[in-house]
C-alpha cells in the first residue's frame, strides 16, 4: 500500500498519554490517525460502568461508534488499530468493518481476559490480526500473537543523576499493593532509601479502606498520597532511583508497561511477575523476582551493578518496533 495512502482509525484507551505518543509515532511513520478514546466519555461514572458492568452503557457506546463510522465514512480508512476496547461492541465492530471495508483491522489487548469485559474473546475473529501483552492469553487461545508492551523514547533519554533514591515504588495503592509493600520494606536494609509514593484517588477511599481492608488496619494517611504523580515529576524520580519496584494485578500475566520503561530507562526492577524471568532481557542482576505473600530480596541483588543489555534488545521494545510489528508489518 503506497504511504501517501496510509489513514489509521486509532481506538485507544486515554491511559497517561500513550495513545498520543502512538498517534505521534504512526505519524511519523507516514500516516494520517484519527484518534478516538475507546470509552465514550471518560469520567469516573463512565469508566465504571464499562469495568463493572458494561451491558447498561452498550446502547450508548455503539451510538458513540456509529458516530465515528458516519464522520470518517468517506476518508478511505487503510487501517484500523483497536487498543483494547472494552466499550466496542460485536456489533459496532462489524458496523465499522462494514463500512471501512478495505481497512485492515488490528486489535491489541493491554489487559488480560481476566480483567477485561466477558465478551472480549468474541471479538478477537472479527479482527484480522490480534495481539496480547499476556503470554498465558496467547498460549491459551491461538488467535491471539504475544507481543509486550513498549517503552517511549523519553526513557532512553532521563539525565544520569547521582542516585539518592535507592528503591523506588510509584503507583496507584490498588488490590494487594500496600501490604507487599509493607512486608518488602522489612526486606531492604535500613541504611538504603526506600521512596513509597503510594497514591489514592481520595482520602475517602483511604477511609474505606482501612475499615474494610485488613492490610489497611495500620496504615496512617500519611503514607500515601492523594493527588496524581505528574509526568515529570514520575521522571525526576524514575532518574534519581537505583532499583524501581513494579507490582501487576494478580490476575494479569503481562509485562507491564512500568516493566518495559525500566528496560529503556537503564534500571535495575524487583517485579512480583513470575513470567519476567522467561522474558529475551532477563538478567538476574538486573531484575529480581519476590513472592507477593513473602517478598524477600538478596544482598547480592542490592549490590549487583545494571548490566547494560545490547542494543538490538532497547530496540525491540522500542514504541518505534511495537508499531512496525503490530500494524506496519502485520
Amino acid at each position: 500500500m503506497a504511504q501517501q495512502n496510509r489513514r489509521l482509525l486509532l481506538i485507544a484507551p486515554s491511559f497517561f498519554g500513550y495513545a498520543n505518543e502512538i498517534r505521534k509515532e504512526f505519524e511519523q511513520n507516514g500516516f494520517d490517525v484519527w484518534q478516538y478514546d475507546q470509552l465514550p466519555a471518560v469520567d469516573n461514572v463512565t469508566k465504571a460502568i464499562f469495568r463493572l458492568a458494561p451491558w447498561l452503557g452498550r446502547a450508548r457506546a455503539d451510538k458513540y461508534y456509529d458516530g465515528i463510522a458516519a464522520e470518517l465514512a468517506g476518508h478511505a480508512i487503510s487501517h484500523v488499530l483497536v487498543i483494547k476496547g472494552e466499550a466496542l461492541s460485536v456489533r459496532s465492530i462489524k458496523k465499522l468493518r462494514a463500512v471501512f471495508k478495505e481497512a485492515k483491522f488490528v486489535l491489541y489487548f493491554w489487559d488480560s481476559y481476566l480483567n477485561m469485559p466477558r465478551d472480549s474473546f468474541s471479538k478477537v475473529s472479527l479482527f484480522d490480526r490480534a495481539f496480547t501483552f499476556d503470554p498465558d492469553d496467547a498460549k491459551r487461545d491461538p488467535r491471539l500473537a504475544y507481543r509486550p508492551l513498549f517503552y517511549l523514547d523519553e526513557y532512553l533519554d532521563l539525565p544520569r543523576e547521582p542516585h539518592t533514591i535507592d528503591v523506588l515504588f510509584v503507583g496507584t495503592a490498588h488490590t494487594d499493593r500496600y501490604a507487599i509493600i509493607s512486608k518488602l520494606s522489612k526486606s531492604i536494609p535500613p541504611e538504603l532509601n526506600f521512596k513509597k509514593v503510594l497514591y489514592l484517588p481520595s482520602r475517602w477511599i483511604f477511609r474505606i479502606r482501612k475499615i474494610f481492608d485488613p492490610s489497611f488496619w495500620k496504615s496512617r494517611s500519611a503514607e500515601f498520597v492523594f493527588a496524581s504523580v505528574t509526568k515529570s515529576e514520575m521522571f525526576r524520580l524514575i532518574a534519581q532511583s537505583r532499583i524501581i519496584v513494579d507490582i501487576e494485578r494478580s490476575v494479569q500475566h503481562g509485562l507491564t508497561m512500568r516493566t518495559i520503561e525500566m528496560l529503556g530507562a537503564g534500571k535495575k526492577m524487583i517485579s512480583t511477575n513470575a513470567n519476567v524471568t522467561a522474558c529475551d532481557f532477563y538478567h538476574p542482576s538486573n531484575i529480581a523476582l519476590i513472592d507477593r505473600s513473602n517478598p524477600v530480596l538478596s544482598e547480592q541483588f542490592l549490590s549487583a551493578e545494571y548490566v547494560k543489555p545490547v542494543p538490538t534488545m532497547l530496540e525491540r521494545y522500542s514504541l518505534s518496533a511495537w508499531v512496525k510489528e503490530v500494524v506496519i508489518e502485520s
